[in-house]
């Protein structure tokens, strides 16, 4: 995990960036102190080879907040695949630089360019929210700055915002939810009530969703959308749920909301006779543990689950708990999958950060096993194309796990708004 504690060691690869807020919380001196000399030695450092500098990587996370847990979930990812090649990638040692954007894309923007303009990073990774992504679409594309998105999944960025330099090696909003909707179709119930937050990303997989359901022959009997970051009392909105009387509820939430909507759903007994099928975030394993027994029975589509068979997800499942001593969730496993792709490209280029074609060119070509199985970026889309799986939450050796119940196959975005 990225350390909050400042350090005095200008080798360490890992270098957290605090917002002014933060920094008034530390204990001032040491922190400022520590900000002033990181400066120095970077310029002590200035007129050394390339070979003797450190590649420098950009990570903006929200690390406060309802999705703060996503971020250090990704940070903890990307940081473990760098730790086990040594920080080294094209011959340099490698520092990641983060930053909080605090979920807003204001503050988003600033961080941004505080990267690229004051600590000269080469390149950047992360993202969490869809607005967020949105909002530094245009800074990253007109600067030609490489920013590998490693989990928010607006639509827009492989269809009509997409830029040459912006790839991703999560998912798009499309991707877990088109499929799901055809499956539930056919194995769940025809007519279903949905609920998500009021942002870009619960309206891309309420419509993904609810296109391919609809495509099949069912039927939807309402759309609600929650505040959003915090949807309050969620009451009404399981109330309205009962008042539809579906045949099953999809819905899509995550972090803090996630907890607050599946508890609400259980207590007002709403799992004991409504099947409750969602976007794989409702029930991943960063909100299982808080969630309890009221996750039990939710079927959801992802892209990865912790007890997916493949000899690569045994391993890192064994490597993220040995190093955290918690188990991986998705956001890890996308963080670990940005980190591989990362070290890839300077690996290609030798190091030479200034050879932005290059690896742009290069990320044309990525596929490896991930522990989500096969992955490979497609180029139309810019996005991996992947497996999605529909799971189960069952009760396992004691704790709550998501079971993989079928593989539903390979699946790309289409790269524009033909499949919904």
């Amino acid at each position: 995990m990225i350390s909050h504690k400042p350090t005095t060691d200008f080798t360490h690869p890992i270098i957290r960036s605090y917002s002014r807020r933060k920094i008034l919380k530390l204990a001032g001196a040491g922190a400022l102190a520590y900000t002033g000399s990181l400066a120095t030695a970077c310029s002590s450092r200035s007129s050394s080879s390339t070979k003797d500098v450190p590649i420098k990587i950009g990570v903006l996370l929200p690390y406060s907040g309802i999705y703060a847990t996503l971020g250090d979930s990704i940070s903890a990812g990307l940081e473990m695949y760098l730790d086990q090649s040594g920080y080294r990638a094209g011959g340099r040692n490698v520092q990641i630089v983060a930053e909080d954007t605090e979920m807003k894309p204001d503050i988003a923007q600033q961080k941004a360019r505080k990267l690229i303009e004051q600590d000269k990073v080469d390149l950047v990774a992360g993202i969490v929210s869809t607005g967020v992504l949105y909002g530094l679409r245009e800074y990253f594309h007109n600067n030609k700055k490489l920013l590998i998105c490693a989990n928010a999944g607006g639509n827009k960025i492989s269809r009509d915002m997409k830029s040459p330099y912006i790839w991703r090696s999560s998912f798009s909003n499309w991707q877990p939810n088109w499929p799901l909707g055809l499956w539930a179709y056919h194995n769940v119930g025809n007519k279903v009530f949905m609920s998500a937050p009021d942002y870009g990303a619960g309206h891309n997989m309420v419509d993904a969703f609810a296109h391919s359901f609809q495509s099949a022959g069912g039927t939807i009997l309402g759309k609600q959308f929650t505040p959003f970051p915090s949807m309050g009392d969620p009451a009404p909105f399981i109330t309205e749920i009962r008042k539809s009387n579906p045949s099953m509820v999809f819905c899509f939430y995550s972090g803090s909301a996630a907890v607050a909507f599946v508890k609400a759903y259980d207590e007002f007994g709403l799992s004991k006779d409504i099947p409750l099928v969602c976007s794989g975030f409702a029930v991943e394993e960063d909100v299982l543990p808080a969630q309890g027994s009221a996750a039990l029975g939710a079927i959801s589509g992802l892209h990865w689950a912790l007890l997916l068979e493949n000899e690569t997800n045994r391993r890192f499942i064994a490597a993220y708990k040995d190093r955290t001593n918690v188990d991986a969730n998705v956001f890890a496993v996308q963080g670990y999958d940005t980190g591989r792709i990362i070290s890839h490209l300077l690996d290609e280029v030798q190091g030479d950060t200034r050879a932005t074609s290059r690896m742009l060119e290069l990320l044309h070509d990525v596929s490896f096993s991930s522990p989500r199985g096969p992955f490979k970026l497609d180029s139309k889309s810019q996005n991996p194309s992947q497996h999605i799986y529909v799971r189960e939450v069952k009760e396992i050796g004691g704790k709550l796990h998501n079971v993989v119940i079928e593989d539903l196959g390979e699946f790309t975005d289409p790269g524009d708004n033909s499949l919904g």
